[in-house]
């Protein structure tokens, strides 16, 4: 079976993202994420080569500042 598989990985700084417009518009991109995530399978479930492609995720990063990230939410 093939599959489409989807990897994102941006990086935002706290500024932008907490700025109305930029904040709703990544709180819309959450939700759509949430949703997609219920039409996720895992690769090889259950095999010993499984994958866990049904993930999505995000956390503050502090690595500029060398402090440690927060941890991460699920979204």
């Amino acid at each position: 079976m093939a599959l489409v598989r989807i990897s994102v990985d941006l990086t935002i700084p706290v500024e932008i993202a907490t700025k109305p417009v930029v904040k709703a518009k990544l709180l819309e991109l959450y939700a759509l994420l949430k949703l997609a995530k219920a039409y996720s399978v895992k690769i090889n479930e259950g095999l010993p080569n499984e994958e866990m492609t049904v993930k999505a995720n995000y956390h503050i990063c502090h690595h500029d500042t060398g402090e440690i990230c927060e941890p991460e939410q699920e979204i």
